[in-house]
């Protein structure tokens, strides 16, 4: 029987150049259109979008997918943080997780006793339209990495 979790043993942290995640908002767009995947299961797609959508500058984590059934999600484990777990807003990061996977159902975001989620569901409602139009329409993610600049 395949196990239901599928941990990613790379350690990622300090992957992201200084500013990445608020790099120009046409070259970040094109970087993570570029980077998006329909399965929650390509694990190099989804741990190189992990990075991209802006864990990486938080500190250092480990990504486990659960991909056994669906709704499939994925946790970010932090091990290192370089600030207070509750000083951080992972609701951005999260949401284009879910837009550009598209698969994903769950996002959780853990360190130490921390925990934080954010649903699909969730994440469309915040929006206004269904977050998986992020991954479907490169202006839609365009105009949205636009407002989460402000």
């Amino acid at each position: 029987m395949a196990a239901g979790v599928l941990v990613i043993a790379v350690t990622l942290g300090g992957c992201a150049t200084p500013g990445s995640a608020q790099s120009d908002p046409p070259n970040r767009a094109q970087s993570l259109w570029s980077a998006r995947t329909d399965f929650v299961g390509d694990n190099s797609r989804v741990a190189q979008l992990a990075d991209q959508a802006g864990f990486g500058p938080a500190g250092t984590f480990s990504l486990s997918l659960q991909t056994q059934q669906s709704p499939y999600a994925m946790t970010v484990a932090f091990t290192r943080l370089d600030k207070p777990f509750d000083a951080l807003d992972f609701s951005a990061s999260s949401t284009l997780m879910l837009g550009l996977v598209a698969n994903l159902g769950e996002v959780s975001v853990t360190s130490g006793d921390h925990f934080s989620s954010l649903t699909e569901s969730d994440a469309s409602t915040a929006l206004g339209f269904d977050v998986k139009e992020l991954g479907r329409d490169e202006a839609k993610l365009t105009a949205y990495l636009d407002l989460s600049r402000h």
